[in-house]
Parts: structure tokens; C-alpha cells; sequence
């Protein structure tokens, strides 16, 4: 079937009028391009092979040639902690992921060419705790759980003080946060104590989940399974890919006792943690995985949800995270901190919480 190029072009040119000057868009990972980078995207480099690697020098690494431009501007992707952190130190790249381990980025500090931006991110590292199975549905069992985890061993000896603690369900840089509230601590005496008022017992193993690939969820869940230990508590480990863990965490009786992993940021506003976690109208997707239900809480965040009023919406969710953090429906670890490495000859580097990212369009070389 024959195309009108003119129909096309209307129809892109609808596009651009529509989400780029009449659209409030709220979609957080989409790209929010600015006019200087529309205006690249249609050049030559669009319809090249750049296969391979860029050429160093004599030596040809491209499978095609006609690539000087893109060898200078090439994003290049590295799995390997070890190579990424090998290439910034020989000026192979110009940035990389601020994730690292701690010894790498040690070494990454300890290079005369590169600089390390740091940033508290807003990406909380918790249990979930499934509120809904006996004796988890009990509040002092949850509590005594809560003190079982040493928060400080895993953060300052194992993490090597490289997160900050969160002992709330918000982000300690975001707004909404309830200062008052200290949260729990590694204290196996209170938990002793929070065992011996529960009503429910403790007669099974509690299932510990983390994800595979991501030998931090293995390190928590192991931390906690040493701690109930000291209650005298059995455990049982559990790992699952993240796809298959998000598939069992959508229902009350498949998901574990517990599951440890991130909640990060999707969108700038404490509803993307306490509200998408702890309202009973969010069961069924992995952030609501505790099952939680107060009905008091599901009206606060409604309130704050529904209200175009900041300062009553501070207030609702902070009395919320005080009620959630009281009766123990998580356990909050950490909030992730960004060691961004970038090459000492670039300048306008910009940390972007909202999916942790860099804000490249800013970037440009020193003079």
C-alpha cells in the first residue's frame, strides 16, 4: 500500500505539538529531551555501524570503518564492576554507575583522573514483612523481628558506612518524613520482650526471600536469619530471580514472611513509598507486599493523596509513617547513597533522584 511522506510528517508533527507543548507529562522514565538534543538526534551519526569498539589509535577494533566521531562520544556498556572501574582509571570511559562496592570505589578515589560525586539518593533498602500470615499478623512478633536486624552491622561494617540509615517507610532527604520517629534498633532484649507479649507463637520456620544477582538482598537476608537465630527462631532462605519474586509477592499466601529488596524513586512525593506500600488498596503489586491493612492509615494517605495542601499533606503522612512504623509492617534499612565516578575533564555534573540517574545533558569538557 502506497505512503503519503505527507501524511507521515502530519502526523509526527501532531505528536510533537500534542505531548511537547500541550501535555503535562508525568511519565518519570520517559526522556525529557531539550531542544538542543531534538535538534542532534537528526544527523548522520543516526544510520551508521558503530560495531565493536572504538579504534585506539592504529589499532582497529570497529568491524566498520568511517567511525573517528562516534569513537569519541561512544556510551559504552560494561557489565563487569572490575573492567568499568578499570577503563574510568585508564580514561577508557568518562562516567559510569555510582553503585559500586566499596573497595571499588576506593580505588576509583585513589585516581588522579577521576572524581567522585556523592549524593543521597532516595531509594530505601526494606523488609516486607507479610502482615497477613499467622504469627506475622501479630504486632509483637513483627516488632520483635524489627529488633532482631543489626542495622548498624550491616550498614557501617558490612556496607562499610557507605548508605545512610532509614528507619522510616519515606526517604530521609524527602519531605513528609516524621523527625520524632527513631525507628528500631539491633536489640535482641526487647525483642525477647516483644516475644514474650505476642499471642501468636512462633512454631515454624520464617522464610527469609532475597533476589538472586544481587548479593546485598543475600547479605541482608543472612544478617537476618542470624539474628532470629539469637531468638531461638528457625529460618528457611529463599531466592528467586526478581520477575518470579514480583510474581509471588502479589499474592498474600505465596509471597515469604519476608522479602528484602528496594523501593526507589518512580516520582518525587512520599505516596510513591508509604502511600504505594502500606494502603490497602495497593495489594497485588510488589510494593504492597506486606499485605498491611489500617483502616486509619488508608485514610491519612488518602487525605494527603487527595489534598493540594503541603502542609496538611506533611502532616497526614507523617502520622501515617508513625502509625506503620509502630506497628512494624516493614523493616527500613537504608537509603541507598550515589558514588557517581566521572573523568576529572568533565564539568555540569547533575544527580537526578528519579530513577537514580545522571543528567547527562548538562555534561560538557573543561576548558
Amino acid at each position: 500500500m502506497p505512503v503519503n511522506i505527507e501524511d507521515v510528517r502530519a502526523i509526527v508533527e501532531a505528536q510533537d505539538t500534542w505531548r511537547g507543548h500541550e501535555t503535562i507529562n508525568l511519565i518519570a522514565s520517559e526522556n525529557a529531551q531539550s531542544p538542543a538534543v531534538r535538534e542532534l538526534q537528526n544527523n548522520d551519526f543516526m544510520a551508521r555501524y558503530a560495531e565493536g569498539h572504538p579504534n585506539k589509535g592504529d589499532e582497529v577494533l570497529r568491524y566498520y570503518q568511517g567511525t573517528k566521531y562516534i569513537d569519541e562520544i561512544e556510551f559504552r556498556l560494561v557489565k563487569e564492576d572490575n573492567t568499568r572501574v578499570l577503563g574510568m582509571i585508564r580514561g577508557d570511559f568518562q562516567g559510569t554507575g555510582g553503585y559500586l562496592p566499596n573497595d571499588q570505589v576506593k580505588r576509583l578515589r585513589e585516581a588522579s583522573n577521576v572524581k567522585i560525586v556523592e549524593q543521597e539518593s532516595m531509594r530505601i533498602m526494606m523488609f516486607q514483612i507479610n502482615n497477613q500470615r499467622p504469627p506475622l499478623n501479630d504486632a509483637n512478633v513483627r516488632r520483635a523481628i524489627s529488633y532482631a536486624f543489626d542495622y548498624d552491622g550491616f550498614n557501617k561494617e558490612i556496607l562499610g558506612g557507605s548508605v545512610e540509615r532509614n528507619p522510616v517507610p519515606i526517604p530521609n532527604n524527602m519531605w513528609g518524613v516524621p523527625r520524632d520517629v527513631k525507628g528500631y534498633s539491633y536489640d535482641l532484649d526487647k525483642a525477647k520482650a516483644e516475644l514474650a507479649k505476642a499471642k501468636a507463637k512462633v512454631d515454624r520456620p520464617i522464610t527469609v526471600g532475597y533476589l538472586q544477582g544481587f548479593s546485598q538482598t543475600e547479605q541482608a537476608a543472612t544478617v537476618m536469619a542470624n539474628g532470629l537465630r539469637k531468638l531461638g527462631l528457625e529460618t528457611k532462605l529463599t531466592s528467586e530471580l526478581w520477575p518470579t519474586m514480583v510474581e509471588r509477592m502479589k499474592k498474600p499466601d505465596t509471597s515469604p514472611d519476608l522479602v528484602v529488596y528496594w523501593i526507589s524513586t518512580y516520582y518525587a512525593d512520599p505516596h510513591n513509598w508509604i502511600g504505594e506500600m502500606f494502603h490497602s488498596g495497593q495489594w497485588g503489586t510488589f510494593k504492597a507486599s506486606s499485605f498491611y491493612k489500617n483502616p486509619k492509615v488508608d485514610e491519612l494517605l488518602d487525605t494527603a493523596l487527595k489534598s493540594t495542601d503541603r502542609k496538611a499533606r506533611e502532616k497526614a503522612y507523617q502520622d501515617a509513617a508513625r502509625i506503620v512504623v509502630d506497628e512494624a509492617a516493614g523493616i527500613w534499612i537504608y537509603n541507598t547513597k550515589y558514588f557517581g565516578p566521572w573523568a576529572k575533564t568533565l564539568e555540569g555534573i547533575r544527580f537526578s533522584p528519579i530513577g537514580n540517574g545522571q543528567e547527562i545533558r548538562w555534561l560538557s569538557y573543561t576548558k
